[in-house]
């Protein structure tokens, strides 16, 4: 059992009843999704939600409401995530629950990134996390500090992006807070396989950056496990299986594939998986396995929603007009490609904007 769970499941079991135990139930609820256990959130919703009614503290009612948005995020649903957050902010401001509004605001900032909404709204939900965090929740300080670095990396402000990540580091490990930690590492390396797909459709992917990345993933997949004690080997799975696909190895990418896809779509990771489905069939398609790669193919096709963000769509349509040509279906080829450089365009207009609002706002760290 990772740290952090085991010591809020030691302060559970010696906390008398009342407002406290409350609040360290539903703290458990977003420790147990921080860590992917997706399986154990219905339980420990029920079992927060029951101290939360019986007792009426609106400070547990707040933290109830936040761990309701963070098993939203990281439980399929990143769309519905945000108003039950918003819920806690409220309820956290009317308490005068600085510390729980600093960490409300800064996942909402994630949140919204996630969803690459609009980057000034983005940022200002970042700020107001730092602002107040620092003398409240440094931890919620290190949570925006590292959002907006991956937002510094989509931006390709790599030294600003650099700085907010050692910044949160530093707090992360202070705070002895290790899924935070090992979190901080993964996302750095998971932000750098985007820019590696992004790359890739500009034209300007070289073997290097590829290299670069397979080696940083395998690197803070082992950080990782040392950090935080999780298994993080189906979101790392699902990078590698990426990189491999871009690398032209697709038998090795296959074998990655197979073990990952389906255990990320049924843990929640949507986005993600579609994208990894999509590079699973063209590798199959590539390998002569034409029936396989058809198959997973349509479940690709059939898994994109339009809640994706336009990196996602992009990304898979990208795929699919790959394995279409590959299959002999160049009408299906020709319209998942424009949909692909629609997407695409779109996203780089994100990139764009997210570029000048994080120039016109400055750094949230010194």
């Amino acid at each position: 059992m990772p740290n952090l769970l085991r010591r809020n499941e030691h302060a559970i079991a010696t906390a008398v009843a009342g407002a406290e135990r409350a609040r360290l139930l539903a703290q458990r609820v977003t420790l147990l999704a921080r860590h992917w256990h997706t399986d154990e959130l219905p339980q420990a919703l029920r079992a927060a939600e029951s101290a939360v009614r019986e007792l009426g503290d609106a400070r547990a009612a707040a933290e109830l409401e936040l761990a309701r948005g963070v098993a939203a995020y990281y439980g399929a649903e990143v769309d519905a995530a945000a108003a039950p957050v918003q819920r806690a902010l409220d309820a956290a401001t009317d308490t005068g629950d600085v510390g729980l509004q600093a960490e409300c605001e800064a996942w909402l900032g994630c949140i919204h990134g996630t969803l690459q909404r609009e980057p000034a709204r983005v940022l200002g939900h970042l700020h107001r996390a730092v602002r107040l965090g620092q003398p409240h929740r440094p931890l919620a300080v290190a949570r925006a500090l590292y959002v907006v670095a991956t937002l510094y990396q989509e931006a390709e402000l790599m030294d600003q992006s650099v700085r907010h990540y050692r910044r949160a580091t530093l707090i992360a490990r202070r705070e002895n807070d290790e899924q935070l930690l090992a979190a901080l590492h993964r996302y750095m390396t998971l932000a750098q396989v985007q820019q590696v797909r992004r790359a890739r459709a500009a034209g300007r992917l070289d073997d290097e950056q590829l290299k670069q990345s397979l080696a940083g993933l395998g690197s803070a997949q082992q950080l990782t496990a040392v950090l935080a004690g999780e298994d993080a080997s189906v979101q790392f799975g699902l990078r590698q299986g990426e990189m491999l696909r871009l690398a032209g190895e697709h038998e090795r990418a296959i074998e990655v594939l197979d073990a990952v896809v389906d255990r990320a779509a049924r843990a929640g990771m949507t986005w993600e998986a579609t994208i990894a489905r999509a590079d699973h069939a063209v590798c199959l398609a590539h390998a002569g396995r034409l029936l396989d790669a058809h198959r997973i193919g349509a479940l690709a096709e059939a898994e994109l929603e339009p809640g994706y963000a336009d990196y996602a769509r992009a990304v898979v349509h990208d795929s699919l007009a790959e394995l279409a040509g590959l299959l002999g279906r160049a009408d299906r080829q020709a319209r998942h490609a424009a949909l692909s450089r629609e997407a695409w365009a779109t996203d780089a207009d994100y990139c764009r904007r997210l570029r000048e609002a994080l120039l016109a706002q400055g750094p949230l760290t010194d």
